[in-house]
């Protein structure tokens, strides 16, 4: 019975968020700790001793007992499969994962060839106050190849067809501009015309910065993986 140790269940309030060092030790209890070492010249384990503080573009994650902020302690695995087992057992040595953890927090993205679908995937784990575990499955899926598939390749088709199409209107419309000059403008359906071509080209920019977007979104997972 003398092991035995009272814990609150998961509160904003009471959330942890100082520094500690590997084995939950507060780095005030080391003597000549640098606190102010860079934080990439720390090691992935002295990293998931430290708290990080929640960012603007990241959003909290609903579990079936509360609602958990981004940030807290983040140990990241890297995409090399032995670095993350080791960083694994390291972190079991040094109870990363406690008798005071409320919840753990699994993320990682996968993408699936034959869809060309990429799965953003949140595993969420929670520790209730008298042992239990409860988890919850967040999977949410992004198709960023539009042109993927049969269905790719019609849409893409059908969006050729549409640009030609508006495309010839505008050379019409501009000839018939040439030749009316200033009575053009005087016709309320000219002006509806122009407004819907121009509302096309504006869409045709938004949709080419949408695909560039998607172009180095794609090179910066390829080059930078499991970041």
């Amino acid at each position: 019975m003398s092991h035995i140790r009272c814990t609150n269940s998961y509160s904003d309030v009471t959330a942890e968020t100082k520094d500690y060092i590997p084995g939950w030790t507060p780095v005030t209890w080391v003597q000549k700790y640098n606190a102010s070492a860079p934080w990439i010249s720390r090691s992935r384990l002295e990293r998931a001793f430290l708290y990080t503080s929640p960012t603007e573009d990241e959003y909290p994650i609903r579990g079936k007992i509360a609602t958990y902020p981004s940030g807290g302690y983040v140990a990241d695995l890297t995409e090399h499969a032995d670095q993350a087992s080791s960083l694994i057992q390291d972190l079991e040595a040094n109870h990363w994962i406690d008798q005071y953890t409320r919840a753990v927090l699994v993320e990682f993205n996968v993408l699936n060839p034959n869809s060309k679908l990429f799965n953003q995937v949140i595993l969420v784990f929670e520790y209730t106050a008298d042992g239990g575990t409860l988890w919850t499955t967040n999977v949410n899926v992004v198709q960023l190849y539009r042109y993927a598939g049969s269905a790719g390749v019609v849409a893409l088709l059908s969006e050729i067809a549409c640009a030609i199409f508006v495309l010839v209107v505008t050379v019409l419309e501009v000839i018939k501009m040439c030749r009316m000059r200033g009575r053009y403008f005087k016709e309320v359906w000219n002006v509806l015309q122009w407004l819907a071509i121009i509302l096309f080209y504006i869409a045709v920019v938004l949709y080419t910065m949408r695909s560039l977007w998607t172009v180095w979104v794609v090179e910066d997972l390829v080059n930078n993986p499991g970041k």
